[in-house]
């Protein structure tokens, strides 16, 4: 009877002991895992800004507003100039031609 009481406890001891290093590893399992992605755990929502007005005064948009359209239509001219020298206009098809010719062939015909 001695017997079958020792391997019990022996056994509830090893399992006791299994299940505390059991915890310890899962508590290092767990710290690894937030120090693998801390901004996914840690990340902080902000909250969205509302309303920011404008500080130009109405005179400082309209300054503003003339000097873009001044610059940009400086860069189409700077444009237009470098693009009719690299490039070719394109030509029409000469379908109209081709018509005319066909119709008096069938004309003759």
């Amino acid at each position: 009877m001695k017997d079958q009481i020792m391997p019990d406890r022996l056994i509830e001891l090893a399992i006791e002991a299994l299940e505390s290093r059991k915890a310890a590893i899962d508590a290092e399992i767990a710290t690894l895992r937030r120090e693998l992605r801390p901004a996914r755990s840690r990340r902080q929502v902000r909250a969205p800004r509302v309303g920011k007005k404008s500080h130009i005064s109405a005179a400082g948009r309209k300054a503003l507003s003339e000097r873009m359209t001044a610059r940009w239509a400086e860069w189409r001219a700077e444009r237009a100039k470098t693009a009719g020298k690299a490039r070719k206009p394109a030509r029409r098809a000469k379908t109209k031609a081709k018509r005319e010719a066909r119709r008096t062939q069938e004309k003759k015909s």
